[in-house]
């Protein structure tokens, strides 16, 4: 069921379909001729023609963003991540002291703000020389070098990468990384860190894998100080493992690599986080001949993936539109790496599976197909644009099933961030604080930030 009306849109589809135009940012520094900048101007002109309106949302973005997470003074708790998510819970509660910082230096880095921008450099300053750290409740001892738990790692890579990787527009980065594997084409691995950054990288992926549970995914994976803490119901969990192998993929491009056996372990595992069935679909398929269509359309079921699982036995089991893009993430990651390397451990039937998850997970989307939330949870908005932004980058896709995400999911986003009309994504559905996490996943969407590594 189409939820969303996308005609108005595919006039602009030659335009935004590659992603966002050549911004200022691109040339070179500074934050551009955008609106944020400009005391009293809306955040971006709803007047103006998309792409015009994109560009000026992300410099409006990326200008509160600075000012939010990094200005002189202003490194309080909440800014930094060292606050409970709920206060008034009862019992034990997480919390990520590295988090925010690590998403936001690498929204700006994906953003277009230079390497060396004195927020860039004292963010990451910050992350090499403070130690601290909160879990469960209890002051722990830890740098912040290596952060504590699984998503603030995972978020660290990122950033760390991106610093050697940065924002690029979409026919350069292709051109200049080549990372679209075709079958036996070797891993590109040129993203060059500095030695010292190198070393940390790989001090990042060791700690990140030691809370890798091994024939599974990754959970919250917090030190305690006396052994691994993943909280409640399971060792496991779809959100983590998907922002987790998005590092190892980064880390990959930095020539810290997994073997094919980890590969093939997680993708068995995220294909049994979706539904076992679901409603029949046509399957819209671009690369069909003319007589197929007619005659032997493919028939998909429409089979989202779940946080924990796809049984439907409770909420964090069944599919919502957030973790049906981070299973598809998943997927398009491991077969492509294992295909690349042409892998024996990638075996026909493996194969035939991830084929059909894949295209009954997109048949999922298309069926429940919007842009205006994430079908099947209440919260986590913009946080789902951003997974539906990682799926559809990484086989770097415009449209799927048929719907030009970027487009829709774009028209959303600046109109949101026009109606708060202070640069920032301000909907208060995510862990605290909500308005710079929201912020980050809107400018990652913008931005197109995920590097693709297929040939499709």
């Amino acid at each position: 069921m189409t939820l969303v009306r996308a005609a108005a849109l595919l006039v602009l589809g030659t335009v935004l379909l590659a992603g966002p135009g050549a911004r200022a940012q691109d040339k070179g520094g500074g934050l551009g001729g955008g609106l944020g900048g400009d005391p009293g101007k809306a955040p971006n002109d709803m007047k103006a023609p998309l792409p015009i309106r994109v560009n000026q949302a992300i410099d409006s973005g990326v200008e509160w963003l600075k000012k939010q997470t990094f200005a002189p003074g202003n490194w309080s708790p909440e800014v930094l991540g060292d606050v409970l998510y709920d206060p008034n819970a009862k019992g034990d509660v997480y919390v990520h002291p590295t988090g925010c910082t690590a998403l936001s230096l690498y929204a700006l880095l994906k953003s277009g703000v230079p390497k060396d921008d004195p927020v860039i450099k004292k963010g990451f300053q910050w992350l090499k020389n403070t130690s601290g750290g909160i879990t469960k409740g209890k002051g722990l001892k830890t740098s912040y070098r290596i952060p504590n738990g699984t998503y603030e790692i995972a978020a660290l890579i990122l950033a760390v990468e991106a610093r050697a990787n940065p924002h690029k527009r979409d026919a350069e980065r292709e051109r200049e990384l080549k990372f679209r594997l075709k079958k036996g084409e070797k891993l590109k691995t040129d993203v060059k860190l500095e030695a010292d950054e190198q070393a940390w990288m790989k001090e990042l992926v060791d700690a990140l894998m030691k809370r890798w549970n091994r024939g599974k995914g990754w959970r919250y994976g917090f030190w305690t100080g006396t052994g691994w803490d993943n909280g409640p119901r399971g060792d496991s969990d779809l959100s983590a493992s998907n922002l987790s192998m998005l590092a190892l993929v980064a880390a990959e491009r930095c020539g810290i690599s997994q073997p094919d056996d980890f590969y093939v372990s997680v993708l068995k595992w995220t294909l049994t986080h979706q539904e076992k069935e679901g409603p029949e679909m046509k399957r819209w398929d671009p690369t069909l001949k003319e007589e197929d269509k007619v005659y032997a359309q493919p028939k998909d079921h429409a089979r989202g993936f779940g946080y924990l699982g796809g049984t439907g036995a409770d909420k964090e089991h069944m599919a919502t539109g957030s973790m049906t893009a981070c299973g598809l993430a998943n997927v398009v990651i491991c077969t492509s790496i294992l295909e690349a390397r042409e892998s024996k451990a990638y075996t026909g039937e493996l194969q035939q599976a991830a084929e059909k998850g894949w295209w009954d997970g997109v048949a999922w989307l298309d069926y429940f197909w919007t842009v205006t939330g994430n079908v099947g949870q209440v919260n986590y908005h913009y946080y789902y644009l951003y997974c539906l932004e990682r799926a559809c980058d990484l086989k770097r896709i415009n449209l799927i099933a048929g719907h030009p995400w970027y487009n829709l999911g774009a028209e959303v986003l600046v109109n949101d961030q026009l109606n708060a009309n202070t640069g920032a994504w301000i909907k208060a559905d995510t862990h605290r604080p909500c308005d710079i996490l929201n912020t980050c996943f809107a400018l990652l969407f913008l931005n197109r930030a995920t590097p693709a590594i297929t040939g499709d």
